[in-house]
């Protein structure tokens, strides 16, 4: 008896030592399946992803498809702050092998009006931090989408890789346009981030290699594209690096060249970008920059050449380009009228401005005469010389019919936000440099008032006398 109690003894504590672990392991993965714990884990995973990208990170879902692979669905990235949508992600595989990353992008969206939150998140969070790159990563992204209010472009087979070293890491990316052949060359891109110098810069290239990138969807970043108009096209190379600042002023006495020698543009809308000017220009330009290197508040060295065939042009263009760029003219033009070709050759340098027509280099004008600019009808129209100008007198060459000379130097930078321009025609009614002793008026023409206004002599002459009643009306452009 005593022997058979002692054997049923074990066999209770057999099977209770093999239900435990069962219920535990039970236990666990019921833990791990509960809604509450994927919820955990989804917050858990939203705060470390928002403190290492300075955004507000949304995840739809989170699965650990393997003991080294994440997947996140439905990833939405906001503006920290204003909560306004950055882009989204529909899917986003991570795998971690050894000592190398894995990221895959599914259909990832961005809008255009953020690329800086983009930017600032590759570089300044991400490449400037090297416990970020102390491995190799590898990105592949399916149908990037850069959207704008104005138009948006779609990237495919992007595939980039993360090449930390001792002295640099470099991350190179290649991708293509949708819609273009997939036996052409892809475009390039290089990042680099120098660590081998006193101060650590950034260095970065852009081959479009035998792609003509459209540059309507940037629109959304900054308001110049849009003027381009929405089938203007870059070609070629640029280049963005952080150099030294002469001034010693910038983050950390560096400043950004930007640099597009050898780039083309194509399909300048002209129509768009002298929309809201004084004289119009219609027509398709291309702009072919020989050399191209721009320095904010520094150097400025551009050269190239412009070239228009066939629009129209405003008669009343032609006199601003004789008195304000020094061009001849070689007759008079009352009318608008439709030009055949415009070719300049210019170099900007210094603050100065050289121009030279190449109108007699093109095919089908070799009889034009040297130095011609613009010609119609088979004949020159305007011809430039050798001399040099000021590149400011660009800006009063489509400056509006009021505005004033305004001395620009190192020394009066300062004043400009106080001492600014008019923004109209200065009136016998303008408060400020009217004539002393002079009544004001209304718009019937009643006296509103004896007592002058306090004026300063010194701008009483910028003002112009109303136009009278039974002047003829300029006339519009088209």
């Amino acid at each position: 008896m005593h022997e058979r109690t002692m054997r049923a003894v074990a066999r209770s504590l057999f099977v209770a030592c093999c239900a435990v672990p069962t219920c535990v392991t039970m236990l666990i993965i019921l833990v791990l399946w509960s809604p509450w714990y994927h919820r955990r884990c989804v917050l858990a995973t939203e705060a470390s992803l928002a403190l290492q990208t300075g955004l507000d990170v949304r995840i739809g879902s989170l699965e650990r498809v393997s003991p080294t692979t994440w997947q996140l669905g439905d990833v939405q990235l906001r503006d920290n702050e204003t909560k306004q949508s950055i882009g989204r992600i529909r899917i986003v595989s991570w795998v971690q092998e050894d000592n190398r990353t894995v990221v895959r992008l599914s259909q990832p969206e961005i809008r255009a009006e953020y690329l800086d939150d983009v930017w600032q998140l590759v570089h300044d969070r991400f490449l400037c931090r090297p416990e970020h790159t102390m491995n190799p990563i590898r990105l592949a992204a399916d149908d990037l989408t850069i959207q704008s209010a104005h138009s948006q472009i779609t990237i495919r087979d992007l595939d980039g890789t993360i090449l930390p070293d001792e002295k640099q890491v470099t991350a190179m990316l290649s991708c293509m346009l949708a819609g273009e052949r997939p036996d052409i060359e892809p475009m390039e891109i290089e990042i680099k981030r120098r660590r081998d110098e006193a101060q650590p810069r950034t260095i970065v290239s852009l081959r479009t290699g035998e792609l003509n990138a459209p540059l309507a969807w940037l629109a959304g970043y900054h308001p110049a594209f849009q003027k381009l108009g929405d089938e203007a096209t870059f070609h070629g190379a640029a280049k963005l690096a952080q150099v030294p600042n002469q001034d010693g002023g910038g983050a950390g006495g560096l400043n950004w060249m930007l640099d597009l020698s050898s780039a083309r543009i194509e399909n300048i809308d002209l129509a768009r970008m002298t929309e809201f000017l004084p004289h119009r220009l219609v027509g398709k330009a291309s702009l072919q920059l020989n050399r191209c290197q721009i320095v904010r508040g520094g150097v400025v060295d551009v050269d190239g050449v412009v070239q228009v065939s066939r629009g129209w042009i405003s008669a009343s263009l032609l006199p601003r380009l004789a008195e304000d760029l020094g061009c001849q003219l070689t007759t008079a033009v009352p009318e608008d009228f439709q030009f055949d070709l415009i070719a300049i050759d210019f170099d900007l340098y210094d603050g100065k401005l050289a121009m030279e027509g190449l109108c007699n280099s093109q095919r089908g004008f070799e009889k034009m005469p040297p130095g011609t600019m613009l010609c119609a009808g088979g004949q020159p129209i305007v011809m430039t010389g050798p001399q040099q100008i000021a590149a400011t007198q660009l800006m009063r060459l489509f400056a509006a019919p009021h505005s004033v000379s305004v001395p620009v130097s190192e020394q009066t930078l300062e004043m400009l936000w106080l001492l600014q321009p008019p923004r109209g025609p200065l009136t016998l009614n303008d408060s400020v440099g009217s004539i002393p002793g002079s009544p004001q008026f209304d718009e019937s023409g009643q006296p509103i008032g004896e007592n002058a206004p306090r004026i300063s002599g010194r701008i009483s002459g910028f003002q112009s006398a109303p136009v009278p009643s039974d002047a003829p009306q300029s006339r519009g452009y088209w």
